[in-house]
């Protein structure tokens, strides 16, 4: 049994130390992804969290896709859904502290503006183009995989990238 399976026994048999490692491993995609596409994305990093663990028993470890594009999907499936439960705009939010260390200030400040540059870019899309965007070109989502989830076909999907 490798660790990573060990790990995941013991996150589905409840483990609260198993669970932090997963959410330690796995937290900074699913908060990026929460951040771009939620109006309040600590509330939804949350839902997804919560969502992870009451799932966690149906993840077929044995399978072809790794624990880390499962959690991606279901993330993107929860912020799918919660977009057409509510009636907002979804808002883009500072990336204050998200940085790595060791950094030159020269370094930083250029990341900053040019997040700034894309975060402002983004807010301007609709919101279908601006999921598709950072969907696919941020998180590298598949085509196929996100015309799947959002319920499009692949050809309406790549409109709204060139569009956006």
């Amino acid at each position: 049994m490798s660790p990573s399976s060990a790990l995941l026994d013991r996150a589905r048999d409840g483990d609260h130390a198993a669970c932090h490692a997963l959410v330690n491993t796995h937290g900074p995609l699913v908060y990026g992804m929460c951040r771009r596409m939620a109006h309040e994305p600590d509330d939804c990093y949350q839902e997804v969290w919560e969502k992870v663990f009451r799932s966690l028993h149906r993840f077929d470890s044995s399978g072809p896709a790794p624990l880390r594009a499962w959690i991606a999907t279901l993330t993107r499936r929860h912020l799918i859904d919660r977009h057409r439960r509510s009636e907002t705009r979804a808002q883009v939010v500072s990336l204050d502290g998200l940085f790595a260390r060791g950094q030159t200030a020269a370094e930083l400040t250029d990341r900053v503006w040019l997040v700034q540059r894309l975060d402002a870019a983004l807010e301007q899309l609709p919101h279908d183009q601006r999921q598709a965007v950072v969907l696919h070109y941020i998180h590298d989502t598949p085509l196929a995989d996100l015309a799947a989830d959002i319920g499009v076909p692949v050809g309406t999907l790549k409109s709204r990238l060139h569009r956006g």
